[in-house]
């Protein structure tokens, strides 16, 4: 998604979240309610997907050569 998209789809769905939750949970509207359900939902799976992995080392290998993966903790 371009930048300019991006920014609108997240204000969209800040805005469905907001209104639900003032419209829908504080207020009475089972229809808002929803509509921030739903904002909530696609914004947590927005989230959930975009995540990117953090490549730490890169270097080609040449035959016969190894190399070992291991997970130290953060600190």
């Amino acid at each position: 998604m371009k930048r300019g998209i991006r920014r609108l789809v997240a204000s969209l769905l800040r805005q469905g979240m907001r209104q639900g939750w003032q419209r829908g949970v504080l207020g009475d509207s089972k229809a808002f309610l929803v509509v921030g359900a739903m904002a909530l939902l696609a914004h947590l799976a927005g989230r959930a997907m975009a995540r990117e992995v953090e490549v730490v080392f890169s270097e080609p290998l040449r035959p016969g050569e190894t190399f070992r993966v291991f997970h130290e903790p953060r600190p």
